[in-house]
């Protein structure tokens, strides 16, 4: 027999989810589950009520990308979307040269041998070794001109906590970067730091330089400034990142809150919006009503859900992920992209028991079974995502515990198991119900 994270058993006479949703560290509840197959309604806790959604609203975030960037593109058979960083000269200026972002912030300043959290990413190197080449032996480069204006606004958003930077959790987002603006995003380093500079621009010209100058350039005399690309200038070095659906996929996977502020940016743009933090309410919104769902209980700050102040009801969030369950719909591809349980990221860790015969510890929940995204910011953990049980139900779930003090109700340590064990026996017996 079975025996779930969360103590359920796998039986025939599956007892209702009373007691796992009414679970103190739940604190205050607000959830939706359905099984699609069936028709029927799991979970219904406060579920058309408003809710700080933390990480989970990448899942809004992702569904328009996919909508409105990945989707169109595979329809019309066109190449995958990429994001594309240049480097330009300018026929009367000599000695010139420009570094041309092109939004892409997995854009690496590594050398050979190390490597980032982003999988194989455009490098600065290639950039700079292709432009010196171009240029010829040895070129003397008087100027350097970083051009970050792909991305308009300002660059951090007003919504996040100061503190958020140099914790790591987001960076300013500029359209010339490298590494997500990391201090040192080397993973092969013992001294590897999630903290973010302020001046990602900045920074991605002072490594650029120090390549140019590893290839052979010389730059005894150069100066390094900000400006705008001028319309004659000629393109003598590319460098394309990976599809945005890798993105996405990472994003997702590890809730990584600067990607997925690119990519919202990316998605604005396809949508005709300004690509501006500003634009993220309006994405939203045009997303739910396209998709045939009132977006009135909407509230989006952000795209990647560190703003506090942020706001979703459950069964929005199970209207846009039912929505994804199609395979043939607008948002067909969104589930391939999330996360499932054993491979690592924010689902590491979870969904599963010890088996005392093997002395291993097993997935309650296979992986594939379940497609989700985890959330966690001050007073909020959540989980929503689509699990497929084992008799081959659809079960989609929106989950979010909260604090709220004042009525007597607290997250903390075991919230997540409570979160969990709530899903544990969606698998393991949802479809018995």
């Amino acid at each position: 027999m079975l025996i779930a994270s969360s103590g359920v058993s796998k039986a025939a006479d599956c007892t209702p989810l009373t007691k796992e949703i009414t679970s103190t560290k739940l604190g205050k509840l607000y959830a939706y589950a359905v099984d699609l197959t069936s028709g029927k309604v799991l979970v219904d806790k406060r579920s058309r009520e408003q809710t700080a959604p933390a990480s989970v609203m990448k899942l809004v975030s992702a569904a328009a990308a996919v909508k409105y960037i990945v989707q169109p593109r595979l329809i019309q058979g066109l190449p995958d979307y990429r994001a594309t960083t240049s480097v330009l000269t300018v026929a009367d200026e000599p000695g010139t040269i420009i570094l041309r972002g092109g939004g892409d912030h997995t854009l690496s300043r590594v050398a050979v041998g190390s490597y980032t959290t982003y999988s194989q990413p455009a490098k600065l190197r290639d950039l700079a070794s292709q432009a010196v080449s171009v240029l010829g032996a040895n070129p003397t480069i008087t100027k350097i001109v970083l051009d970050d204006t792909f991305f308009k606004g300002p660059s951090w958003n007003p919504n996040w906590a100061s503190y958020s930077r140099t914790a790591g959790d987001a960076a300013p987002i500029t359209g010339l970067m490298v590494d997500s603006a990391r201090v040192n995003p080397d993973l092969t380093s013992t001294s590897y730091n999630g903290v973010r500079v302020a001046d990602p621009t900045t920074q991605a010209g002072s490594f650029f330089k120090q390549w140019l100058a590893f290839y052979g350039a010389n730059l005894s005399a150069v100066t390094i400034v900000k400006g705008a690309t001028p319309q004659n200038a000629t393109v003598i070095a590319t460098a394309n990142s990976q599809p945005i659906s890798t993105w996405i996929r990472h994003a997702l996977k590890i809730s990584d809150n600067t990607e997925t502020e690119i990519i919202a940016r990316h998605t604005y743009l396809s949508m005709g919006l300004p690509n501006n933090y500003l634009s993220v309410q309006i994405m939203g919104t045009r997303l739910f009503n396209s998709e045939g769902f009132s977006a009135k209980n909407l509230v989006m700050k952000d795209a990647a859900g560190l703003a506090a102040g942020n706001r979703i009801t459950p069964r929005m969030l199970v209207g846009l992920l039912r929505k994804a369950t199609n395979p043939e719909g607008s948002l067909g591809m969104l589930p391939s992209l999330m996360a499932t349980s054993g491979d690592g990221g924010t689902l590491g860790g979870r969904f599963l028991v010890y088996n005392k015969t093997t002395k291993h510890w097993d997935l309650v929940i296979p992986n594939g079974a379940i497609r989700a995204k985890t959330g966690t910011i001050s007073g909020v953990y959540s989980l929503a995502g689509i699990v497929t049980t084992a008799e081959n139900h659809k079960i989609v779930f929106a989950i979010f515990a909260t604090r709220d003090l004042a009525h007597g109700f607290d997250v903390g340590s075991g919230t997540r198991t409570a979160i969990d064990a709530v899903v544990d026996k969606l698998y393991l017996c949802g479809a018995t119900y």
